[in-house]
Parts: C-alpha cells; structure tokens; sequence
C-alpha cells in the first residue's frame, strides 16, 4: 500500500497544471461536440 501511495504522490508530483488545464478544455469540448449531436440522432429508445 505505501508503494501504491508513494508511486501516485510521484506521478501526481510530475504533472503540470497546464497539461491539466488541456486536458480538461479537450474534455469539455469533446462532451460538448457530444450533447451537441445528441438531438439529431435518428431512433427512438423506446422501440417503436
């Protein structure tokens, strides 16, 4: 358990709060992408 710990603390340690924010603005753009298309796709869920 204490590796474990030790091993995320030094992963964690690298990262760079910019690497961070990129990571998140990907993120929300491509969720949004997403919920933007979501409208228009064809189909129904319940089956008729």
């Amino acid at each position: 358990m204490k590796r474990i710990y030790r091993e995320t603390s030094l992963l964690v340690g690298k990262l760079n709060r910019r690497h961070v924010q990129l990571f998140l603005l990907v993120l929300t753009l491509s969720l949004f992408i997403l919920g933007a298309g979501a409208p228009g796709a064809e189909g129904t869920t319940t089956g008729l």
